[in-house]
């Protein structure tokens, strides 16, 4: 059962007072305090759902970082660059360390890198076919069996966080209390899916951070977290509900802030579900995502702070040409013809049914997503098609997956970074996005062309032609960017709103205004 306001807003104030915080609203002299929607359950940089949390709160990096603006920069990596068309030559910096001291080289670099391909299935995909090698203590070669321009975003990606590999394999960091990564921040102390408490890190390559310490807490309930930035009982809060959006604008001492989210909701379908078996003619998919009037989804269900998105990709700023792809405008006409089609034929109590069985659809939502499940519901009843709709914990939405006992889930991945990648990860036979398990031969060829065009727009034709098979298909319905609200206190400055809000929730060039 989920904790009462009163005990959320309490166990928050403990914490923080046991970090140096206060107890009502944030103390100027404490720790910058976060609620957060959901937290890791490891510290293990190598678990799938962890390796975003670590970088958001400021104790993991990769080897380079994403801009807002879309573009690749060097991180923890001096300098990354393409030094042929399949090789890619990384230069650490000078003095870098693991939280433990160990020194950051090239060796441990390629371990790390190696440990997260053995054991994460996204990362795996992430560098398919890539061979590091270390050329010198502070650089690393990495070589693809192809051209591969795309590199570059994937060791920017989350999941290739560097950390110390020998501390996770016997050696002084166990994955459940300890993390040895290269941050700004380390870990001092974690309580899984709880509590996160970190310091400076004093042996940072970089400037030194402003603030001395930092304490996180989970607090799964949405609106519990709403109150608690009204309350100013928190500096940052993550993932605000919409329902809290107006409050939130007109509070005095805090800031909104958001940006369009480069990750799109999508609806995944099941052609396999034994429940739905309508779901594996394409023509149905293709009616339901005719059927979403994206544009009111998109105003109901994210209060103004996202948009449409009609295909995939369309979320991603830095292919603008996607928005004008896939299902740009509500079609319910379209969507009861291809029903008609397919065989489900709409009877006089408004319902669409085959050989007497009703069209049927299980819709799992979970996080923030449970108004644009309630919208899309409707939109949905307005063609004949039932949804049994339900809000549930995602732990529950991965083991109805790993069950094959689903037939349409809500989730959001990222669409910036190595497109031809993300799209394998999608529509792939191996893909972990590829929940329903979809067998798209033509993809590997596209991914191949993507990798292989000897120019930007020839790679970026190729990149539109995934998002049209994908609209073809309809492996899942693209909705909208996640919404992204966080209330940020008038006492932080330098927070900097960005397309993938994991980059931006805690950086080292925080500090605290002074009190008037």
């Amino acid at each position: 059962m989920r904790r009462t306001l009163t005990a959320i807003l309490a166990s928050l104030a403990v914490a923080l007072t046991g970090c140096g915080g206060g107890g009502g609203t944030a103390n100027p002299d404490g720790p910058l305090t976060l609620a957060v929607s959901r937290m890791n359950a490891t510290l293990d940089p190598a678990e799938a759902l962890t390796t975003s949390y670590l970088r958001s709160y400021g104790a993991g990096e990769s080897l380079a970082k994403i801009r807002a603006d879309g573009s690749v920069a060097p991180e923890l990596a001096e300098s990354v660059e393409q030094t042929a068309p399949d090789t890619w030559t990384v230069r650490l910096r000078e003095g870098a360390t693991f939280h433990s001291g160990a020194p950051v080289d090239a060796e441990a670099v390629r371990a790390s890198l190696e440990r997260s391909r053995t054991e994460n299935q996204l990362a795996a995909n992430l560098i398919q076919g890539v061979t590091f090698t270390v050329a010198d203590p502070r650089t690393l070669t990495a070589r693809t069996s192809g051209p591969s321009p795309y590199l570059g975003y994937s060791l920017a990606h989350y999941e290739l966080q560097i950390h110390n590999a020998a501390s996770y394999a016997g050696g002084t960091a166990t994955p459940s209390t300890q993390a040895d990564l290269t941050g700004p921040f380390r870990v001092t102390g974690f309580t899984p899916e709880r509590e996160l408490t970190l310091e400076r890190n004093p042996s940072w390559w970089g400037p030194a951070p402003a603030v001395e310490q930092i304490a996180v807490q989970q607090v799964s309930d949405g609106e519990a977290r709403a109150q608690i930035a009204l309350a100013g009982q928190a500096d940052i809060v993550d993932l605000l509900p919409t329902s809290a959006v107006a409050r939130l604008r007109d509070a005095e001492d805090v800031t909104l802030q958001g940006a369009p989210a480069a990750n799109t909701v999508a609806v995944y379908l099941n052609p396999s579900s034994p429940a739905a078996p309508a779901l594996a003619d394409q023509r149905v998919r293709q009616a339901l995502a005719w059927g979403v009037d994206r544009q009111a989804v998109a105003e109901i269900a994210g209060e103004g702070l996202t948009e449409a998105s009609p295909s995939w990709l369309a979320s991603n700023p830095s292919v603008p040409e996607a928005k004008n792809q896939g299902y740009t405008r509500p079609d319910p006409e379209l969507a009861g013809r291809l029903l008609d089609e397919a065989g489900w034929v709409l009877g006089p109590d408004g319902r669409r049914a085959k050989d007497g069985a009703p069209l049927t659809i299980r819709l799992q939502t979970w996080g923030n997503e449970g108004p644009t499940g309630e919208v899309l519901q409707s939109q949905w009843d307005a063609l004949g098609v039932t949804v049994d709709l339900s809000y549930v914990d995602d732990t529950l939405v991965q083991q109805a997956r790993e069950r094959g006992d689903w037939d349409a889930q809500t989730a959001a991945f990222t669409t910036l970074g190595n497109v031809p990648s993300l799209f394998a990860v999608q529509m792939g036979p191996e893909g972990s996005g590829n929940y329903g398990g979809y067998d798209l031969p033509q993809v590997a060829g596209l991914v191949e062309r993507a990798n292989s065009a000897p120019d930007e727009a020839s790679r970026k034709a190729a990149v539109l032609e995934l998002n049209a098979l994908h609209t073809e298909v309809v492996p899942s319905v693209p909705v909208h960017p996640r919404p992204q609200a966080t209330a940020v206190s008038n006492r932080v400055t330098g927070f900097q709103p960005h397309p993938l809000q994991y980059e931006n929730l805690v950086q080292p060039g925080y500090t605290f205004a002074e009190s008037p």
